[in-house]
């Protein structure tokens, strides 16, 4: 136990002014494992609600109308309209090795659509990925 007051060895403690040590610390330690267990479900929200939102065009973040969120779409991402075609044309551009109509699509906007999906793949090696995957069994078993 240690002593909250500074007391002379002549003086009397109160024992109400006594702090239990032990207490504080597994009550710090559950205030911890509240914050890392709110860390880790935020995590896996962003990743799993978020960056694979059915509602919202994954590009551009538009909101889908409530029919076109249950069509479905082609390709492995899904798109506005307008994200669609400019996809369409990226993939013409570095698949086929065909031209743009559209003077603005130059090397940084095939560099930037390319950016794009790279990072769509990194988002999804990480959403399988074997430490993802136990960060999502360990939040399930938390609930």
């Amino acid at each position: 136990m240690i002593c909250c007051l500074e007391a002379s060895p002549h003086q009397e403690v109160n024992m109400t002014k006594v702090i239990d040590i032990e207490d504080r610390l597994r009550l710090e330690q559950k205030k911890k494992a509240k914050v890392d267990k709110a860390k880790k479900t935020e995590a896996v929200r962003k990743v799993v609600q978020c960056t694979r939102c059915l509602a919202r065009c994954a590009k551009c973040g538009v909101q889908f109308d409530t029919n076109e969120m249950y069509k479905r779409y082609p390709g492995p991402y899904r798109l506005c309209a307008f994200c669609q075609e400019e996809y369409q044309d990226f993939l013409r551009i570095t698949e086929q090795g065909l031209e743009s109509p559209f003077y603005w699509h130059n090397r940084e906007w095939v560099a930037l659509w390319q950016i794009w999906v790279d990072y769509q793949k990194a988002v999804k090696a990480y959403g399988e990925s074997p430490e993802f995957i136990d960060l999502i069994r360990e939040v399930e078993m938390d609930r």
